[in-house]
């Protein structure tokens, strides 16, 4: 009896039918920005950087640290990306849109794309009923369409998290595509009840809480490794097109020694020709309109 996935059918990459991204680019560049919430008084799963701290509440050393991000790391990537011509595919808490309408307002004035991921950096879909998980996406979708003024096609469980059904209600609930599997360099067709469903291409190694606070990575060799990366995938690309994403945390990205190297990446990037620099959700609409 086999044990792969039953969401989606095994196809290697070099079974895949070469299709031109718009405009005859080779390579697709996407950079995912995480802009999350931690409630003030929570201990649980703030990626803390000293773990010791949680179990005390308040725990005011690692909420000002997570508060730095949104208020001063994000706005150093945004200048950043601004610079270079790269638009954010946000995995966005819900509770963003009300704590924090600034971020909302300058993220509509740079086009950038809203995806979800729940409501605050604590609430996990794998530990909720199925009715439950059901209304916490519908509830979610619908708060950050109001906010942001367009319906959201991405969702990115908290921790990459989710349980048998999640699929199912994420098509269910209008989502097009799901960003918690790092299993491919292109969109993947999922087998869902009803509706569709693609997985997006994600990253556990160009990201920065897995590479950075989980392995120790320096700054220089993360901006290395997002060079590295993009030399093999642009070679690669000429045969068949390939989709590179980056994931960033702003309050580890942001900080100004790694963004150092991190805009030095950008521009390293945005120095090559046949560049797609885009988003999840328009990856999405290429794909299921010339793969589909």
């Amino acid at each position: 009896m086999s044990t792969q996935s039953p969401r989606y059918d095994f196809e290697p990459i070099i079974n895949r039918k070469p299709v031109k991204f718009p405009g005859g680019k080779r390579l697709a560049v996407m950079i995912y920005v995480n802009i999350e919430h931690v409630p003030f008084g929570s201990t649980s799963l703030a990626h803390a950087v000293y773990p010791m701290t949680m179990q005390y509440s308040p725990d005011i050393l690692n909420h000002g640290w997570r508060d730095y991000g949104n208020r001063v790391g994000l706005w150093r990537i945004m200048k950043a990306m601004d610079e270079y011509g790269f638009r954010g595919t946000v995995n966005l808490n819900s509770d963003v849109c009300r704590e924090y309408p600034q971020i909302i307002e300058e993220g509509n004035a740079r086009d950038w794309e809203w995806g979800m991921q729940g409501d605050n950096n604590t609430s996990i879909m794998t530990v909720m009923t199925e009715d439950e998980e059901r209304a916490f996406i519908s509830k979610n979708v619908a708060i950050v369409e109001k906010a942001t003024g367009k319906r959201p096609k991405g969702w990115l469980g908290m921790c990459l998290a989710e349980s048998f059904k999640t699929p199912d209600f994420l098509a269910e609930a209008g989502i097009e595509y799901v960003s918690n599997y790092a299993h491919d360099e292109l969109p993947v067709p999922m087998k869902v009840e009803k509706g569709s469903l693609l997985t997006m291409p994600y990253t556990l190694e160009l990201n920065d809480v897995p590479t950075i606070m989980g392995k120790g990575t320096s700054a220089e060799v993360f901006g290395q490794m997002i060079k590295d990366q993009f030399d093999v995938l642009y070679e690669e690309a000429l045969e068949l097109p390939r989709v590179m994403s980056i994931s960033l945390h702003p309050f580890i990205t942001g900080h100004p020694f790694r963004m150092k190297h991190f805009k030095a990446a950008l521009a390293y990037i945005a120095g090559h020709d046949d560049i797609w620099q885009t988003t999840g959700g328009e990856i999405n609409d290429w794909y299921r309109a010339n793969c589909m």
